[in-house]
């Protein structure tokens, strides 16, 4: 049987529904709605001409360019040399799941690719359940009975936040929680902080802060530069984790063999800290934050469970069986799309259980650039996305009355 990625295949789905001319709310598949940045796309005109084969590890200029980035952004020194470019975050996670050798963990639910590159890498991937309660937000008390009860495995943890599917994130008092028990148990952790530009009324803080010696922290360009076709990723590997990174680039010079070169030179300019991209990512986040609030406010109003996103494109909603007469996510969200249009993805392809009935819904289906030209210098007025934002909306009076 022919296999997809959930996510990749949902945007097949939508585009041949668009082909059809079928109405179509596009709510499944979480890509920016925001254009690249028109200083990057300047510099990438710029370096189209460039050809050659650059290091497996990167361009140093980058490298250079991203190490002051973070070190700004986490308050934690970063060396150019801790640091390797890639063609997307992705591609860096599977890599390093190869080099590591190591047995997957992760929250129930995570997204989607991270189990799969486990299965193709024929090692063990473990889910451990959270709970609506907490946000879906992996503890460290579970975190800890599970490495008790795993002692003679080596494993890794991916934890993902601002998180895909959730759009949750962890406090600063969860993290260290975290730490202290990865740190007894000589746990890696692969944090994928692809979404951490995109925080709602708190600020982003790494796990490396806490657990440096054992945190490789993975970005890229793919949301808070709008520009995810352009495939350009980063890791940030431990200093006492060298053996892996020379290990990691060694892969990726017999995989990939390097990121494309016109894009790592244009990138530099998405972390020069820069007043034109600072501008940028806070009007996307502003713009980000009123869209979930449409949804959070008029999903107050359904059948559904959520609890609002903390950042990123996301709202994980929880269905009630009192009203949804389904035993399957699945089959409830292809009917959903068949019947109304809206496009939402599974929890099962989360990692949830799929009689647990869950989706995820990314608010996303607008017009960045419209709305980033509107908003120009100052943010206006407050409603400026529930004026315009109709297919958001339509979509949740849709959801809402299937099920009446």
């Amino acid at each position: 049987m022919f296999r997809y990625s959930p996510t990749l295949a949902m945007n097949n789905l939508i585009k041949i529904r668009e082909s059809k001319n079928l109405e179509t709310y596009k709510l499944g598949f979480g890509q920016s709605p925001f254009p690249v940045p028109q200083i990057l796309v300047e510099a990438l005109k710029e370096n189209a001409h460039k050809k050659d084969y650059l290091n497996s590890q990167g361009l140093l200029e980058l490298r250079e360019s991203i190490s002051s980035y973070v070190e700004d952004k986490l308050d934690t020194s970063i060396s150019p040399d801790q640091i390797i470019i890639g063609p997307g975050s992705k591609e860096l996670i599977f890599l390093s799941q190869l080099i590591l050798e190591r047995n997957l963990i992760l929250p129930a639910p995570s997204w989607v690719s991270y189990a799969p590159q486990s299965a193709l890498l024929k090692q063990k991937t473990h889910y451990i359940p959270t709970r609506f309660e907490d946000k879906f937000l992996l503890s460290s008390s579970d975190l800890g009975e599970f490495l008790n009860d795993n002692k003679d495995e080596k494993h890794v943890l991916i934890i993902n936040y601002p998180n895909n599917p959730t759009g949750q994130s962890y406090t600063t008092d969860q993290l260290k929680e975290l730490a202290v028990i990865a740190r007894a148990h000589n746990l890696v952790i692969i944090s994928d902080e692809i979404y951490s530009e995109f925080c709602f009324g708190h600020e982003h803080v790494s796990i490396k802060k806490f657990y440096p010696e054992g945190t490789i922290i993975c970005n890229g360009l793919s949301k808070w530069c709008g520009a995810g076709g352009w495939r350009l990723g980063y890791m940030i590997y431990p200093k006492e984790m060298q053996k892996e990174l020379e290990d990691l680039i060694y892969a990726a010079s017999e995989s990939y063999s390097c990121a494309s070169t016109p894009i790592q030179y244009a990138a530099q300019y998405a972390f020069q800290n820069d007043d034109t991209i600072a501008s940028y990512t806070q009007k996307c986040n502003y713009i980000l934050n009123q869209a979930q609030n449409i949804f959070a406010n008029r999903l107050d109003q359904t059948k559904m469970k959520f609890h609002p996103s903390a950042g990123g494109f996301y709202i994980f909603l929880e269905f009630n069986k009192d009203f949804y007469k389904y035993d399957s996510s699945i089959k409830l969200c292809n009917d959903l799309l068949s019947d109304t249009g809206v496009a939402l993805l599974a929890g099962t392809h989360f990692g949830m259980s799929d009689e647990y009935l869950s989706a995820r819904l990314a608010y996303v289906d607008f017009n960045g650039e419209e709305k980033l030209n509107r908003l120009k210098n100052s943010y206006l007025e407050d409603n400026i996305i529930n004026l315009e934002q109709s297919h958001l909306m339509i979509a949740t009076d849709k959801m809402n009355n299937w099920t009446n």
